[in-house]
């Protein structure tokens, strides 16, 4: 037998400019899978510190400025409001982020679970706004010619029930739906366009009064409680602990085993039928859960507005939803939430200051996501996550995360009223457009321009050093 030998290893480039070395623990690092790799303790300490800060600011600082006169009541409304979205951008993000289902009908999830309980914030029970003359029912049953209560509105009396109903029945409708359609193997745009079309005929069907649901008014006189500081407070601080918790449940569901069987689906769908899967059940079980946790965001949804109107489930309103998830970065459970946040934020800061076209330029600021930000703003927080984790300088991975920061801070500032009144005003060099959108262009496009800056002189940099490759043994044990 002839001597064998081994052909020498060519050395591996350092693919991250402005390095000097690579050390053994990042060679190691490099050589694991995705499902054995070590978070850098650098990165989990940037982690940890912006998990507290955020839980700092909505937990306490935000109560307390309340309490101090410098938020106002209906900006905390507001806020509460644009949680309840954040609890259906989980969904959203569960279903299609992770498995790979674009469903245009989370808006009808989300106003089955606003309906239920909006019908029993108009009964009596329910400490609506109800009168003797009227016969102790809601007033538009009255003006329709009935005089008692129908049937179906009696269970709704009682509180567990319309919570049991805004969970169950989203999720029961959304299985069933799923199953029929799922289960013949019609994916991508084709689901999509059969769930676009599941909304629209049930907007058709709740805008007609034979419904007994408000027609195309909806359900509106609750009490007036509501509107009261305690029952405001209550209402945010209720909304953000549910939206926590459930994203907690979501990190936990797509971090198990089901969850890796979901990007499975997502990714690689034909390699599960011969591995014995049945992936159709897979995309139920997710659907069903996304619906269940638009109904849980519109269970809250209703309280904190005062009213819901079949409005609230057309298409518009679910490709809204889906556009924010997008914004924010899919495949990320924390971007879907800020995303959903910043554009809720977005709508309401261009309607009020560019009242004619403000729906023209948020379409703008859209498609620009799209094209330069194919990944959201998750994709910001991953770049610089990488940075730190090979060694770069703090400005640069700094630098990197501006944006993301920016924007925080311009949301933030606008949804609780706290922008200086400097920021809000319009001079004439600014062509009319005030100057907290003058700032915010600014920042983003200077960090962008020095970001191409930045890779066109690496691509004009020599090739890089040579390091000694990652020993055999190590990326075969890992493999």
């Amino acid at each position: 037998m002839p001597e064998t030998t081994t052909p020498p290893q060519m050395p591996v480039k350092a693919d991250v400019p402005g390095t000097e070395e690579a050390t053994s623990q990042d060679l190691f690092r490099a050589s694991q899978t995705f499902l054995l790799r070590t978070p850098d303790p650098r990165v989990m300490l940037l982690r940890y510190v912006t998990v507290g800060l955020v839980l700092l600011l909505f937990f306490v600082l935000v109560p307390v400025l309340t309490g101090a006169g410098a938020v106002e009541g209906y900006k905390l409304n507001l806020l509460g409001k644009y949680l309840c979205f954040g609890i259906v951008a989980l969904g959203i993000d569960l279903v299609w982020g992770y498995t790979g289902l674009l469903s245009l009908c989370q808006a009808l999830f989300f106003a089955l679970g606003g309906y239920a309980m909006a019908m029993h914030l108009s009964l009596k029970e329910g400490g609506g706004d109800v009168r003797p003359e009227y016969n102790n029912i809601p007033q538009f049953m009255f003006f329709n010619s009935l005089h008692a209560l129908p049937a179906f509105w009696k269970p709704f009396a009682s509180l567990p029930f319309s919570v049991l109903a805004a969970l169950i029945v989203p999720g029961v409708f959304a299985a069933l739906f799923g199953f029929l359609i799922l289960r013949n193997r019609i994916r991508g745009v084709y689901f999509a366009i059969i769930t676009q079309a599941l909304a629209q005929a049930a907007w058709l069907l709740m805008c007609r009064n034979e419904m007994l649901l408000g027609g195309t008014n909806g359900l509106t006189n609750y009490s007036k409680g509501w509107q009261s500081p305690h029952w405001v407070m209550g209402l945010y601080l209720l909304t953000l602990t549910i939206l926590a918790l459930a994203y907690l449940f979501c990190q936990a569901l797509v971090k198990s085993r089901l969850g890796r069987v979901l990007i499975a689906v997502r990714d690689k769908e034909t390699r599960l039928y011969f591995a014995g899967y049945k992936p159709h059940a897979f995309k139920v079980f997710a659907f069903a859960v996304g619906a269940m946790l638009a109904g849980l965001g519109g269970m809250l949804y209703p309280a904190q507005v005062g009213i819901i109107t079949p409005q609230d489930m057309d298409v518009n309103a679910s490709i809204f939803m889906v556009v924010g998830v997008a914004l924010g970065g899919r495949g990320k459970l924390w971007g879907a939430v800020f995303g959903a946040l910043m554009l809720n934020a977005l709508r309401s800061s261009l309607s009020t200051d560019f009242a004619r076209v403000w729906l023209g330029v948020l379409g703008l600021i859209a498609v620009c996501s799209v094209l330069f930000l194919p990944e959201g703003f998750a994709g910001t927080w991953d770049r610089m996550e990488r940075q730190i984790a090979t060694g770069a300088v703090f400005w640069r991975w700094a630098l990197t995360g501006l944006p993301l920061l920016a924007v925080f801070v311009f949301v933030m500032g606008e949804v609780l009223g706290l922008t200086p009144g400097f920021l809000r005003i319009a001079p004439a060099i600014a062509f009319g457009v005030p100057l907290k959108y003058v700032v915010l262009i600014t920042v983003l496009a200077g960090v962008a321009i020095f970001e191409a800056i930045d890779k066109s002189q690496a691509k004009r940099r020599p090739s890089g050093f040579a390091v000694r490759a990652v020993p055999p043994a190590i990326a075969g044990g890992n493999a």
